[in-house]
């Protein structure tokens, strides 16, 4: 299977080395603005695996070429967020199978052309929401299932990091769609597969630079907070979360996953060792070899995480107004 890597930049370099991992799939292409050079791509605010382009790897300037190549099965797309509607829609129609970062664009109306073409293209269409594929994420979920949606009395996701001076477009509100859309997606997605959708939602910013405290009020008064975004340069990436169920808890924070049961007993959970980058693209290549439709994140849900997104921003740029959940 011959993929084209669309975007050299942070995610592009992780993605990348994912993807070199996985049996009998070569990169044969990547586009970006300028040539790659060693070390390898810009570094963002995370330790990921990444390192330089392979010589026979092929580079074009302008992703338009790459889709012309009949040879390629599939694109892998790590460009800025506002151009993610018109690239996945030219690589569908090209007829290729398409894997896009997250968020899958910048506006809810774009999601939903995205959607349909994705839909009548006959090729597989997902987009690397990473954190389903993230161990202490997976475990919470399994956590839930065994405690019961009901039994949970409190959840709170946070996520932060310093402004993202790296890429140059990243701060650039009409190129990524700011702090929420772009970081914060994150764990809203997490919310709305583990909770489903809120009946209404509001937000306030915890302050500079780009920050929000989100409120999501379920039909039962139960509530999910999300609270993070971009702050000053010099705070360090960060991401936890807090789930109470009666006696039981689980928590994620400084890289440690720890529960308590109900008798009161208090332990760490074991992460396994795992790159979810690699785990992710391993999964839609599979998806690809047997053309069978990604079910851990369907694009639909992936479209849910925008529209949530955009209903916080809106919220907070309100001053906090509410805002209903309507489908």
């Amino acid at each position: 299977m011959k993929l084209a890597l669309l975007g050299y930049g942070f995610m592009g370099g992780a993605h990348l080395a994912a993807i070199q991992r996985i049996d009998g799939v070569t990169v044969k292409s990547v586009s970006s603005r300028t040539r790659p050079s060693n070390p390898g791509p810009t570094r963002g605010n995370l330790n990921l695996k990444s390192g330089p382009l392979p010589g026979d790897v092929v580079w074009h300037p302008d992703w338009r070429e790459i889709l012309k190549d009949p040879e390629i099965d599939a694109v892998d797309v790590c460009l800025p967020t506002d151009l993610h509607k018109e690239v996945v829609l030219a690589a569908l129609s090209a007829g290729k199978h398409v894997f896009c970062e997250k968020p899958m664009a910048i506006h809810s109306e774009d999601c939903d052309v995205i959607l349909a073409a994705a839909e009548v293209s006959g090729h597989i269409f997902m987009v690397g929401q990473v954190l389903r594929f993230m161990y202490p994420y997976r475990y919470a979920a399994d956590f839930i299932k065994e405690v019961g949606h009901d039994a949970v009395s409190r959840c709170v996701l946070r996520r932060r990091t310093g402004y993202p001076d790296w890429g140059g477009w990243l701060g650039k509100e009409e190129r990524s769609g700011g702090a929420i859309l772009d970081l914060l997606s994150h764990d809203l997605d997490q919310a709305l597969s583990l909770f489903g959708a809120p009946k209404w939602v509001r937000a306030v910013s915890q302050g500079p630079v780009d920050t929000m405290k989100a409120t999501l009020q379920y039909e039962d008064g139960f509530v999910v907070q999300v609270e993070g975004g971009w702050f000053v340069p010099d705070v360090p990436f960060s991401a936890s979360f807090e789930i109470e169920a009666g006696g039981r808890s689980l928590s994620f924070r400084d890289g440690a996953l720890r529960r308590r049961d109900e008798n009161g007993t208090d332990h760490l959970v074991e992460i396994p060792e795992q790159d979810p980058y690699f785990d992710e693209i391993f999964y839609f290549i599979d998806c690809c070899r047997r053309n069978v439709l990604p079910a851990i994140c369907l694009p639909t849900e992936s479209a849910a995480a925008v529209r949530l997104s955009n209903l916080l921003k809106a919220s907070r740029d309100a001053n906090g107004k509410e805002i209903a959940w309507k489908m």
